[in-house]
């Protein structure tokens, strides 16, 4: 299967994914020493409040909509636009929020806060990777795209990029690593992050 997959973009995915989660990291670090009301943390929450009520696999089956076909579609649209990183605005938010919210439990609750973080790094891991691996694909897509549209402008043209080619390439990046990936996620998201946090509670 990793035969049919350019290893470069698996390569990619990993830098985009160490950036993604140093900045993680800092902006955790960051709101741990912003001192928000109570409401506002609420308001952070609120945003997954719909597929937070749902249980068991219906809960799987939410995130997986979400995470596994309506977010990809979004940054697939966004990257068919000639502007450079766009697609990335998706991982960018799936990256900032829980940050920020655990930047504000710590702030509320440090023992908690931590047991929290630990219960979310195996489905972060798993999630963010296959959007990393996505936009990894999407990369190449996009530049394709932004060099006909800009030689559109130009009197000395530079090489085009295949976009059948990158557009196949997304199709099976998809398919074969990012999906599943995104599937796995929704499951320990679900399971193992409430066992871990009620575990080390």
């Amino acid at each position: 299967m990793l035969k049919s997959i350019d290893l470069d973009i698996v390569k990619r995915a990993v830098k985009i994914f160490i950036v993604a989660t140093i900045c993680v990291i800092i902006t955790t670090l960051f709101c741990y020493f912003v001192h928000p009301s109570i409401n506002d943390l609420k308001n952070m929450g609120n945003a997954s409040e719909k597929i937070g009520e749902a249980k068991g696999l219906e809960k799987v089956w939410k995130y997986i909509v979400n995470n596994g076909f309506q977010v990809p579609l979004q940054m697939f649209i966004l990257a068919l636009l000639p502007i450079p990183y766009l697609y990335l605005i998706n991982i960018v938010v799936t990256i900032l929020m829980p940050g920020i919210m655990f930047g504000f439990i710590l702030s509320f609750d440090l023992h908690k806060g931590l047991i929290g973080c630990i219960a979310f790094i195996p489905h972060y891991t798993f999630e963010v990777m296959g959007f990393c691996i996505l936009a990894s694909a999407l990369y190449m897509l996009n530049k394709a795209i932004t060099r006909r549209f800009t030689n559109l402008f130009r009197k000395s043209k530079k090489e085009n990029y295949a976009i059948k080619v990158n557009l196949i390439n997304v199709i099976k990046s998809y398919v074969l690593i990012a999906l599943p990936l995104i599937i796995i996620a929704a499951f320990l998201e679900t399971y193992v992050a409430n066992f871990i946090f009620e575990w080390m509670s």
